[in-house]
């Protein structure tokens, strides 16, 4: 027991004196502060010697799928930037700047119009819920910094992004205007990829991403996408029937493939006018005039209401209210400055038909209901109606005619977007 003793003594002495000791080296020959200023200063001075400047694939949420942007980074801390979502020739410049956070941290910390469009709670476009926007960031995690490649996490979302160092010959509004090209070949909301012998596979199309139906899974998948010169480069490969899409290419005539696979067709599935009118992402305004006589004595009524209150309309629209996402599809309007909302029952009938009634309203939907509104949501537009167009592919209008009671034969047209009730 003795012998235990003193061997236990020995140990505990010798780590005593080892402890004591200052021959252990440090593991790093700079200090920490040191060591995050000669990283801020390396990425910087990457950012800073792309002379033509750096194209950003930017990501909010899945649900909105990715953004070209072009960001010009400049030694006096300025940066520069445009986007696809502006018009051509638009440049912002506002501040940015890098700091220590957990790593190196880099900041767009001023207001950019451009820049900001995406983590705004409420964007010019109207997209996203009210109050919460697209959910994208504009302080952003360095990942990876290479001299032709940066690769940042948003630092409250997490979306991924990623900065590709540009060649001094790209022209970033041409490379934009070949984007917007390749968009504008992508207007449907579902399109169906065909394979030889295979039952084909649906995508849903919305805000720049695809969903689809896994049967194996038997749950659906969503897959954002971001829109090159050369096609659609999806953020994750579908894999249907032993074939990997990774990226879609234009083939003419609205159709698509799979890049470097014919053999995949991607073509567009053309909605019908019952799935148009009830899309939740579009809107379809009433114009005052375009429609018949007998319906524009409903809507006048509404107009007497408003004018009573002092008020013009600016505009009565069939959708979502953006200020009221969760009543969905419904009649809204604003009279002056105040939005209401008519809640509407929809009985989709056939590709052409569509039965209407009004279910409820907000609390102002309820005051103008009272002023003269309900001629319009419990009287002309309650009831049966077929619905027609100029171009079923891209309708220009579409006319709803009343088919039930003493009222049929009547009809509005509602035109895409929002768009004021009185026009010039």
């Amino acid at each position: 027991m003795k012998k235990i003793y003193n061997i236990l003594f020995v140990l505990l002495a010798t780590l005593a004196y080892t402890s004591c000791t200052n021959e252990v080296d440090d593991v790093f020959d700079k200090s920490s502060a040191d060591r995050i200023s000669e990283a801020l200063a390396a990425d910087k001075q990457m950012l800073v010697d792309a002379p033509n400047g750096w194209l950003m694939e930017y990501f909010c949420e899945d649900t909105y799928g990715g953004y070209n942007m072009f960001v010009k980074f400049n030694d006096d801390n300025t940066v520069t930037v445009a986007s696809e979502i502006a018009e051509a020739g638009a440049r912002q410049t506002s501040h940015y700047k890098l700091e220590q956070s957990m790593g190196v941290l880099l900041s767009f910390d001023e207001y950019n119009d451009l820049f900001h469009f995406f983590s705004e709670p409420a964007n010019p476009f109207g997209i996203g819920t009210n109050g919460i926007g697209m959910r994208g960031d504009f302080e952003f995690r360095v990942i990876k910094a290479e001299a032709d490649r940066f690769e940042l996490q948003g630092k409250k979302h997490g979306a991924r992004v990623v900065m590709t160092r540009l060649q001094n010959d790209v022209d970033w509004d041409n490379y934009i205007a070949e984007v917007l090209a390749v968009e504008a070949n992508l207007s449907y909301s579902k399109y169906q990829v065909t394979i030889d012998g295979a039952e084909p596979l649906t995508l849903t199309n919305n805000y720049r991403t695809f969903t689809y139906h896994d049967a194996d899974a038997d749950e659906d998948v969503m897959v954002p996408y971001i829109i090159t010169p050369e096609g659609v480069k999806l953020t994750e490969a579908i894999e249907y029937e032993g074939k990997t899409i990774e990226m879609l290419t234009y083939s003419g005539d609205e159709n698509w493939a799979a890049a470097g696979d014919n053999t995949v067709a991607v073509l567009p599935v053309l909605p019908s006018l019952v799935e148009q009118l009830l899309d939740q992402s579009a809107y379809w305004s009433f114009v005052k005039g375009q429609m018949s006589s007998t319906a524009a004595l409903y809507f006048g009524k509404a107009e007497e209401g408003s004018a009573s209150e002092g008020e013009d309309i600016m505009f009565m629209a069939l959708g979502v209210n953006p200020n009221a996402p969760n009543l969905g599809w419904c009649f809204f309007f604003r009279s002056g400055n105040y939005i209401g909302t008519h809640t509407l029952t929809v009985t989709p009938i056939d590709d052409t038909h569509v039965a209407l009634a009004i279910k409820g309203y907000d609390g102002n939907g309820q005051y103008y209901f009272q002023i003269g509104y309900n001629y319009i949501t419990n009287g002309i537009l309650r009831g049966t109606f077929e619905l027609s167009t100029d171009n079923p592919k891209k309708p220009s209008y579409i006319r709803m005619t009343r088919t039930d009671g003493n009222l049929a034969g009547q009809y509005m047209d509602v035109f895409p977007g929002l768009q004021y009730y009185v026009q010039d």
